[in-house]
C-alpha cells in the first residue's frame, strides 16, 4: 500500500483523496493554511452546475453511486430547463435545449440574434471536443499546441467575442464565460462553456419534491465519502509518503506589454506532473470552474496510480464519452 499525501482540502483536493483511497493508497489530506487562504477567497459552488458527469464518475470512482449517495440524505440531482438572465429591464429566461433556447431569442430579440447565437455555440461546439480530449481528460501535450492553436481560438479573447456579439443580454452571457474573470485577456476558448451548457444543461441538489437545498450538498457528500475511504485528515504531512499531490495554487501571472499582470493561459499551466509532484485544482490547464477542478483531480489520480503501480486506470476513448455521460 503506497502513501500519498494531498495538500489542499479544496474541492479538488479532496476528490483526489477520494479517488486514491478507493485504489486502495493510504491518503492522508492535508488542511494547509495556503489552500485554506485559497478557499476562503473561492465563492461556494455555483447555484447552477454544468456537466453533471464529472460529479457522477467521481463518486462511481470513489464507491457509491452519486444519486444513491444523494438519496441517503433525500436529495437528488435534478436537472434544470432554463435560467434567469438579470437585464436592465428584469429577466430574460434562456432555455438550455438547443431548440427552445433558439426560440426565446428569436422571440424576445429577433430571428438575426438567434441565429447568430445558435450559430456561435454550435461552433463552440467543436472547440469543447477537443478541449476535453487534451488537458481535461488527458494530459496537454505540448507537441499538440501548434496544431490546435487556431482550432481553440488562441488568437482571439472574450471580449472579443463579446463584442462580436453586440447585444446587451447576450454580450453579457459571453463575458460571464470567462474563467479568469478577466475576459479582455482569457482566450475565447472559454466561451466553450456556453456549449457545454446548452448541450448537457444545467443542475441543482434538490430535496424529493424538487426544492433545491444549495449545491454545497455536493460537498458535504464528498466529505462523507472521504470519512468512508478511510482519508485521514492531519494539520501537517506524514515524514514519509510515496507521492504528493499539491491541490491548491494561485493561477499564475506575468507582466503584460503595460506592465499589467496578466493570467497565463491556461495551456500554459501545470498539468498533472510537475517538479517531480503532482498537481490539481484551478490552477492547472483542466481550468478554473468547478468541472475543470474535478477531472485536474482526475488526471492527477490517474497519474500518481500509474507511476506507483504501473497501472493504467484512465477510461478508454469509449468510457471518455462525456456526451454519453451526460
Amino acid at each position: 500500500m503506497s502513501r500519498i499525501n494531498v495538500l489542499g482540502e479544496t474541492l479538488a483536493g479532496m476528490a483526489a483523496a477520494a479517488r486514491l483511497a478507493k485504489l486502495g493508497h493510504e491518503v492522508t489530506l492535508i488542511s494547509d493554511p495556503a489552500a485554506e487562504a485559497e478557499l476562503a477567497c473561492t465563492p461556494p459552488l455555483p447555484e447552477l452546475l454544468m456537466l453533471p458527469a464529472a460529479w457522477r464518475d467521481l463518486f462511481k470512482k470513489s464507491g457509491r453511486p452519486l444519486e444513491a449517495e444523494l438519496a441517503r440524505a433525500g436529495w437528488q440531482l435534478r436537472a434544470v430547463p432554463s435560467r434567469e438572465v438579470p437585464t436592465s429591464h428584469g429577466t430574460f429566461v434562456l432555455p438550455t435545449d438547443r431548440g427552445e433556447q433558439f426560440v426565446a431569442i428569436r422571440e424576445a430579440f429577433g430571428t438575426e440574434y438567434a441565429t447568430s447565437w445558435r450559430d456561435l455555440l454550435d461552433g463552440l461546439g467543436q472547440i469543447w471536443q477537443a478541449r476535453r480530449l487534451s488537458g481535461m481528460e488527458a494530459e496537454l501535450q505540448p507537441e499538440h499546441l501548434a496544431e490546435m492553436s487556431s482550432t481553440w481560438w488562441w488568437h482571439t479573447t472574450v471580449a472579443e467575442v463579446a463584442t462580436a456579439v453586440d447585444h446587451r443580454v447576450l454580450s453579457p452571457l459571453v463575458l460571464a464565460s470567462a474563467q479568469d474573470d478577466d475576459p479582455e485577456h482569457s482566450p475565447a476558448a472559454d466561451t466553450m462553456w456556453l456549449n457545454v451548457e446548452r448541450t448537457f444543461g444545467l443542475w441543482q441538489v434538490t430535496d424529493s419534491v424538487g426544492i433545491p437545498v444549495g449545491n454545497q450538498a455536493l460537498i458535504t457528500a464528498l466529505r462523507t465519502r472521504l470519512e468512508t475511504r478511510g482519508v485521514r485528515r492531519a494539520d501537517e504531512p506524514p515524514a514519509h509518503a510515496d507521492a504528493t499531490v499539491v491541490a491548491y495554487g494561485e493561477i499564475p501571472r506575468r507582466k503584460g506589454l503595460l506592465g499589467r499582470r496578466r493570467p497565463v493561459p491556461w495551456h500554459q499551466r501545470t498539468g498533472p506532473r510537475f517538479e517531480g509532484r503532482y498537481t490539481c485544482g484551478r490552477h492547472t490547464t483542466a481550468g478554473s470552474n468547478v468541472t475543470g477542478q474535478l477531472l485536474s483531480a482526475a488526471l492527477a489520480t490517474y497519474a500518481v496510480h500509474l507511476d506507483l503501480t504501473g497501472v493504467n486506470v484512465h477510461p478508454s476513448n469509449r468510457e471518455l464519452s462525456i456526451s454519453r455521460l451526460g
